[in-house]
Order: C-alpha cells, then structure tokens, then sequence
C-alpha cells in the first residue's frame, strides 16, 4: 500500500511539473534563452578580459557541452531509483554542469587578479626607478612591457598599442581598470592621471603607493591565515551531512532508497540541500573579510 501511494505520489508531482512546464512553455524558452545567452556573453567578456578570446559560439558550446553531459549522468544515476528520480537528478546535475565553466573562469580571472596585485608592487618600485633616472612615463610603460612578467606586461603593453592607435593616454590607463578590477591599480592610475595634469613628483608617490600596498597585502595575508580555520570547519561541517549519507547507503540501502523513490523523502532530500547551502553560503560571508 505504502509503495502505491508512493507511486501515485510520484506520478502527481511529475505530471504538474509537465503542465507547468507545457502551459509557460514559450514564457520558459525565452527566459532560458536569454540567461543561456547572458551566460555566454560574460564567459566571452572575461575570456576577453584575459587575452584568451574565443568565438561566441564557443562560449555556448563551453556552457551546453558540459550542461547535457552532467544532465545525462544524472538521469542515468537517477533512473536507478525511479522515473521522477531519474528527471530530479538531471536537473540538479544539468545545473551543475551549467554552472562549471562560468565557476572555472572566474576562478581563473581572480587567479590572474591576485598575480597581478602582487607583480604590481615590483612595477611601482621599476616606475619610481625609473623616473628617478629620467625617463617619461611612456617610456616607463615600455621598461614593464618588456621587463614585467605577465599579466603585467600585457596589461601596461595594451596601453601602449591603445595610445599608439591614437586613444589618450589617460583614456587608455582608465581603460585598464575596467579589465583589471582593482583597487591598488586604480589608486595608482588616479594618482598618474591627477599628477600628470597637475604636475607632481611621480617617483615620491609611487614610492608611497607601494608601502601602502606592502602593508596592505601583509595584513591582507594575515587575515587569510587567520580566517582558513574557518573556512577549513565550514567545508567539513557542510560535507558531514554527504558523507553520513553514503555511509549509511552503504551500510543500510533499502532505507537510504526511500530519499529517492518516495516524495517525502524528495522534499526531505531538497530541504537538506537548501539548508547545507545556505549555511555554506552563511559562513562564507562571514569569513569575507574586505581590507
């Protein structure tokens, strides 16, 4: 008897989603359009943001590839407990799948951001050196092209081809701020762009930026260090939940089986998912300490 309401159960939950799905059908296609298509134009950007550009097509390939793939094993897995877990698990695995390369680039652009925080500190000790020994600014941009590693040299290399193509220079050091999101740069090209229409020792203050983000990035690291306990408990407490309940599907199945076969126990299984998310999300914001 239980099993047949089960089933029942399943079927109804499984048949509204359908006419949901088959009455907003066309209000549900344009909005996956349209956040497939935002998806794909801010994979482009930040690829664009790192000198890896590739086409508009690729991008979309980049997010549906992995979509259908992770869509596809999920059905797989979940067909081994029931139809509606079959769809259930596609869902939430197609949605991992979506959410991947967006996650791997960004992880790749803060990556690319941090290296170029702390290259920047040994640029502003080159500029201030040499400015000292006489050279124009644009010729200072020239020495970290050439002697800076990347991504340094290719953000202060971009600034030269934009100024060589007739941009300003102050257009193009402004344009390099909105490639590279930071604060540091940002202070120093406001600094740059304010003394050069003033008029100013430019040596003395990239002398003075550079201790301001020595002691900055050192109290930046102590923080990190600091708050890594945290982070640390915050992923083990988050993954205890997973952890217990491979264990006990190992150790008791038929119990396990009914989170998966049975509606209440997909409501439950839901529940759990939105309470270790939004905890993890809870302690993340915690542990952000901005400097």
């Amino acid at each position: 008897m239980l099993w047949l309401l089960a089933g029942l159960g399943s079927i109804a939950i499984a048949g509204a989603a359908f006419w949901t799905i088959f009455s907003r059908y066309e209000s549900l296609e344009t909005g996956v359009l349209q956040k497939v298509s935002s998806d794909a134009t801010l994979l482009y950007d930040y690829l664009d943001k790192m000198y890896l550009r590739q086409s508009m097509n690729r991008c979309y390939l980049a997010i549906l590839i992995p979509t259908g793939v992770f869509g596809l094993i999920g059905l797989g897995v979940g067909f081994n407990f029931g139809i509606l877990s079959g769809f259930l698990f596609a869902f939430i695995l197609g949605a991992v799948g979506y959410r991947i390369p967006i996650l791997i680039i960004k992880m790749m652009f803060s990556r690319r951001l941090v290296k170029f925080d702390k290259q920047l500190v040994d640029a502003l000790d080159l500029m201030a050196n040499a400015i000292k020994s006489g050279l124009s600014f644009m010729q200072v941009v020239q020495v970290i092209e050439r002697e800076m590693p990347k991504p340094c040299s290719e953000e202060f290399g971009m600034v030269l081809k934009e100024n060589r193509v007739g941009i300003n220079l102050s257009d193009a050091l402004m344009n390099m701020t909105k490639r590279v999101p930071s604060e540091d740069l940002f202070m120093i090209i406001n600094s740059v762009v304010t003394l050069t229409q003033q008029g100013g020792d430019l040596s003395e203050a990239f002398d003075t930026i550079a201790k301001t983000i020595r002691e900055r990035q050192r109290v930046l690291e102590k923080i990190r260090t600091l708050a890594q306990a945290g982070v640390t408990q915050g992923f083990i407490l988050s993954m205890m939940p997973i952890a217990m309940l491979g264990m006990q599907f190992i150790i008791q199945p038929n119990y396990v089986r009914l989170l998966f076969v049975t509606p209440v126990g997909l409501i439950m299984m839901g529940f759990m998912v939105c309470l270790i998310t939004a905890g993890a999300l809870w302690m993340k914001k915690i542990l952000a300490i901005e400097v």
